[in-house]
């Protein structure tokens, strides 16, 4: 047992993938264990930090992240604002439903199945105005921060990450909850768990850029020695990325090496300290963990060559100069109506380009040598957009443009491979699928491919999303499809590809839920 016995992960990539309608079947037929959990984690009698408030409505350009983007010269914030806007935007507690549609009321920036956010925001920060250097955690709910250990802890997060982190504006951490999911979804969560994750990781990416920071992601660190970094209980919540934030012309102090001793904090929890995860999950869980820092000393290569020859079937254009305010479309973001039955309306082929153009742009990560493309392949179901006819493509950076992979109305039979029929993808614009290799990572990650490739995806995926919102359109994010019918379809199955998001692109109906923004 353990990261390189690879038939955990390829058991775990059939069961959720490739059998995914069995598996929710199972678990959907099934009642939640004990209280549901809280929406929002709470920790108890620690030091807590209020975050300004009276935040700006505009932080930036949405592209300003992208390499592919000259952004303009961001605002200059005072510290503590900052630090307020990056958190906000980035995962903050946005938006409460009301209504008889309303059966998950609480949003924040990103997707999250059911709404049940098992991710949290921490953080390492040097001292910010009134607030001391130290780790935090990001309360959503009162937006302020929760002291987890005071000090500089920049010694022991570069060893984490094998990076270094002395110049850092500060260090943001991902873990996920896994209960928060597990409750309802069991097995099926983990896969949940890491694509939420990376769509958190991709919007706080998109964010720190807006707001003039640079984002690097470190996917991959000694896992049990960063919970205890974080105090977090081994079985019930793993940390899944870090991002170092930093600013051009930023110069510290060489960082101090400091004691890490154990430390422990109690959380409100309804449902009580037993988690019985099933089987499954901690298959997964439990054997995609790395004990020690050489171990994720590990790189993909860079990027594989099209096959596709030099001219693409439809080449991208230029790029649009008007601005795309992030905040405003952060806040206008959403996943549809629970129940996707948008407004069929013909998108123009220029607005699908700027939703598709930005979506595999290069970034750091400590999963291939300097900035590089995210190592998925974005391929588009073109169904109701001006100007282009409908067929499947597949998007190519290298080429700059689209491959025509099979023309045709593909909306009847994309629709044959939703066994639940809660979206109707024949009124919607386009269907936009995340592939990737899942051999070729298991061979150089061991079972954890299975949480980087959906991490990766979940960045793709957020781009996609925040830009559909700039496009007036719905993106929704939905697991509930046949793969194998998909495969064929997108002829994924051809180049042993893995369909590991869908995402529908449209223009949503009204509901019956009127969505109240949450300000501070």
């Amino acid at each position: 047992m353990g990261n390189w016995d690879l038939d955990i992960g390829e058991h775990y990539l059939r069961r959720t993938v490739h059998e995914a309608e069995e598996l929710f079947a199972q678990v959907l037929g099934e009642e939640p264990i004990g209280a549901d959990p809280l929406p929002f984690k709470i920790y108890r009698d620690v030091p807590r930090h209020r975050l300004p408030g009276a935040l700006p409505l505009e932080i930036g350009d949405a592209r300003s992240a992208f390499a592919d983007f000259s952004a303009p010269e961001p605002v200059r914030r005072e510290p503590e604002q900052l630090l307020s806007a990056l958190l906000y935007y980035g995962y903050g507690f946005s938006r409460w439903d009301e209504g008889p549609g309303a059966v998950w009321p609480y949003h924040r920036m990103v997707p999250s199945a059911r709404c049940y956010f098992p991710t949290e925001l921490y953080l390492w920060m040097p001292r910010t105005g009134e607030v001391p250097a130290g780790i935090y955690h990001y309360d959503t709910l009162h937006h302020s921060l929760a002291l987890i250990r005071e000090g500089d802890f920049r010694a022991e997060l570069g060893r984490l990450l094998g990076a270094d982190v002395d110049d850092v504006h500060s260090v943001l951490l991902l873990s996920s909850l896994f209960w928060k999911n597990a409750f309802k979804y069991r097995g099926y969560s983990y896969r949940l768990c890491a694509q939420e994750a990376g769509m958190v990781a991709g919007n706080l990416l998109m964010v720190a850029g807006a707001l003039g920071l640079r984002g690097e992601v470190g996917f991959q660190f000694a896992d049990r020695r960063a919970g205890r970094l974080l105090g977090l209980v081994d079985s019930e919540e793993h940390l899944f990325a870090a991002l170092p934030l930093r600013r051009d012309g930023s110069v510290a102090e060489p960082a101090p090496d400091v004691p890490v001793p154990p430390v422990s904090h109690r959380y409100v929890r309804p449902e009580g300290d037993v988690h019985p995860h099933d089987a499954l999950f901690t298959s997964i869980a439990e054997n995609s963990l790395l004990d020690d820092a050489g171990e994720g000393a590990r790189q993909l290569p860079v990027s594989r060559h099209c096959d596709s020859g030099e001219t693409p079937t439809l080449p991208i254009p230029p790029a649009r100069r008007e601005p795309i305010g992030l905040g405003a479309t952060l806040r206008a973001r959403n996943s549809g109506n629970v129940l996707f039955n948008p407004i069929a309306k013909t998108l123009p082929l220029v607005d699908l380009w700027e939703i598709v153009r930005y979506a595999t742009d290069p970034y750091r990560s400590n999963l291939r040598d300097g900035v590089a493309e995210p190592g998925v392949s974005l391929h588009v179901v073109a169904l109701d957009v001006a100007g282009l006819a409908k067929g499947v493509y597949r998007f190519c950076r290298e080429h700059a443009g689209l491959h025509l992979v099979a023309e045709g109305d593909f909306s009847r039979p994309l629709q044959g491979t939703l066994p639940v029929p809660n979206l109707n993808l024949c009124a919607s614009n386009a269907v936009l699928y995340l592939a990737a290799d899942h051999a070729e990572a298991s061979r150089t990650f061991g079972n954890r491919a299975y949480r980087l490739i959906n991490l990766e995806a979940g960045i793709v995926a957020q781009r996609l999303c925040v830009l559909s919102a700039a496009h007036g359109l719905a993106a929704r994010v939905h697991n509930g499809y046949d793969a194998a019918g998909v495969e064929s379809i997108l002829r994924l199955d051809e180049a042993k590809l893995t369909p590991f998001f869908q995402i529908a692109i449209a223009h949503n109906r009204p509901g019956v839920q009127h969505g109240l923004p949450v300000v501070f």
